[in-house]
């Protein structure tokens, strides 16, 4: 525990740094000690890497949107190393750092874009919370559309790869259904294609209440 912190003190100094001209290679440097401090720490000191992305969220959530692609590609793999590390234990840092994530989808920057859809993706299929499905609700209402379409392929991503129970409590299946009647009718040809997919797999899922 006592190298945990050790290690962590130096990080936590740079990471929270405001971001200069003169200042952003430190807090890159911090973002990428922090990575790699997780990777070697997660199995021992879970909830201490847990607390300490917390108490940064906001620096590391500054990080995400930085324009310097240099300081925010790193900061998403971050966040995609902590999901994938954490698994089910990264519930806490979900509200904290999904939302930016799908943020950046709606950038123009196709560079950007990639890495945050990526990391979403990556997020359903390594921590299997079906607490990211109302993120997509709220995201399939905005005027991105390729925001609207990385919605629609996280609920898919969800609709396949989490636990069939999770999916069929009442709240999770009114989700479902919102999403399906929104995307089928949006004005994406790819995102209407995806949301009947997403039907054929709700379908399958519940087929008593597909009617």
């Amino acid at each position: 525990m006592s190298v945990f912190k050790d290690k962590i003190a130096p990080i936590r100094s740079n990471i929270s740094l405001p971001e200069t001209e003169d200042s952003w290679e430190k807090i890159c440097s911090g973002i990428v000690s922090f990575s790699e401090l997780v990777r070697a720490s997660s199995t021992n000191f879970p909830n201490e890497i847990v607390a300490v992305a917390r108490e940064l969220n906001r620096p590391i959530n500054n990080a995400l949107k930085s324009e310097r692609t240099r300081l925010s590609g790193p900061t998403i793999d971050l966040v995609t190393l902590m999901a994938s590390e954490l698994g089910t234990g990264f519930e806490p840092l979900l509200h904290l750092y999904f939302p930016t994530l799908l943020l950046l989808c709606a950038r123009t920057s196709k560079v950007v874009f990639g890495r945050a859809r990526t990391c979403v993706l990556s997020i359903i299929e390594t921590t299997q919370l079906v607490a990211t499905l109302p993120y997509f609700i709220t995201s399939i209402r905005d005027k991105s559309a390729s925001l609207r379409l990385v919605a629609a392929e996280g609920t898919l991503a969800c609709m396949n790869s989490l636990n069939p129970p999770d999916l069929e409590k009442e709240e999770r299946t009114r989700d479902i259904e919102t999403f399906i009647k929104m995307s089928v009718r949006d004005a994406n040809s790819d995102v209407r294609k995806i949301g009947k997919q997403i039907f054929q797999a709700y379908e399958l899922l519940l087929p008593t209440k597909a009617e």
